[in-house]
C-alpha cells in the first residue's frame, strides 16, 4: 500500500508546521491531480475549488517550525473521512479499537489514508466498506466534500518533540437512500470495536457535551474524556461546522 499523495503549497509540505498558519486564512483553494498523486493547495487560485480548513484549538504545531532530530522528515499525509448518514440524517460513529496506535478508543466517522493515484471519493467509500462492511455504492444518495481538517498526533508535543503523524483529513457527507435500520454493519474488528447510529440532534448534544443519557456519557465530549474515550476533535469540529 502506498500513501503516495503529496500535499503541496508550491512545494511538498512536511509535518512540523501548522498548515493554517501557512495560509493565514481558513478558506483555501485546492486542486487534486489523481494521475500525479498530488493535492495542490493555495490561498486563492482561479478555477480551483474552495474549502474551509479547520484545525485544533490547541494545535501542537502552532507558532512552531518543528524539525526531527534525525532529519528524517515525514510528509503530511492525506486521509478521507465519511460522515455517513441515512436518508433521515442519522449518523454512524465507530469506536477505534483499543489496540490502535493512534487515538485508541476514540469515536470517529469511518475513514483512513488515501493510497496513491486513487479517486478520493472511491477511497472514502472503500474505507467505509473496510471498517463497517457496508457497500455504500448501490444505496448512495449523494456524496459531497464539506470541509478539511488538519490532524496532528500526539495532540500535545513536548519541547523539541516532532509529530508522529500530521494528516490533512477531507470530510465528506455520504448520504444513503435508506434508513439505517435496513442496513447491516459488520465491523472490521482490527480497527473498530463498536459502532452506534445517532440522530442529528443527538450528535449535536453529544459533541457539545450536553447529553444527559447515562449510556452515552462514555462518548460525550472531545477525546480523550474522563472515560479515556470521547469523539475525535477533528470529527467534532467538522460536524459542528457542517450541521450546527
Amino acid at each position: 500500500m502506498s500513501y503516495g499523495v503529496d500535499i503541496l503549497k508550491g512545494k511538498t509540505l512536511y509535518a512540523g508546521k501548522c498548515m493554517l498558519e501557512l495560509f493565514d486564512n481558513n478558506l483555501i483553494s485546492y486542486q487534486y491531480k489523481q494521475n500525479e498523486a498530488q493535492l495542490n493547495l493555495s490561498l486563492q487560485e482561479q478555477g480551483w475549488s474552495q474549502i474551509h480548513l479547520l484545525h485544533s484549538n490547541c494545535c501542537p504545531c502552532q507558532n512552531k517550525d518543528l524539525k526531527p532530530l534525525d532529519q528524517n522528515y515525514n510528509k503530511i499525509k492525506l486521509a478521507t473521512v465519511a460522515m455517513l448518514c441515512d436518508r433521515d440524517y442519522n449518523f454512524l460513529l465507530t469506536r477505534r479499537h483499543y489496540q490502535m496506535k493512534t487515538f485508541p478508543k476514540s469515536w470517529v466517522f469511518p475513514g483512513g489514508m488515501v493510497e496513491g493515484h486513487q479517486n478520493l471519493e472511491n477511497e472514502c467509500l472503500r474505507e467505509v466498506l473496510e471498517e463497517t462492511g457496508l457497500d455504500v455504492i448501490p444505496i448512495l444518495d449523494k456524496m459531497e466534500l464539506k470541509v478539511m481538517y488538519e490532524s496532528i498526533y500526539p495532540t500535545k508535543l513536548e519541547e523539541n518533540e516532532y509529530p508522529i503523524k500530521q494528516t490533512l483529513c477531507m470530510f465528506y457527507e455520504v448520504k444513503i437512500n435508506q434508513s439505517y435500520q435496513n442496513v447491516t454493519i459488520k465491523m472490521g474488528e482490527k480497527e473498530v470495536d463498536d459502532f452506534k447510529w445517532f440522530s442529528k440532534n443527538q450528535m449535536l448534544q453529544i459533541m457539545n457535551g450536553q447529553i444527559k443519557d447515562y449510556q452515552f456519557l462514555e462518548i460525550a465530549g472531545i477525546y480523550p474524556n474522563s472515560y479515556g474515550s470521547g469523539i475525535g476533535e477533528g470529527h467534532v469540529k467538522a460536524f459542528l461546522h457542517c450541521y450546527a
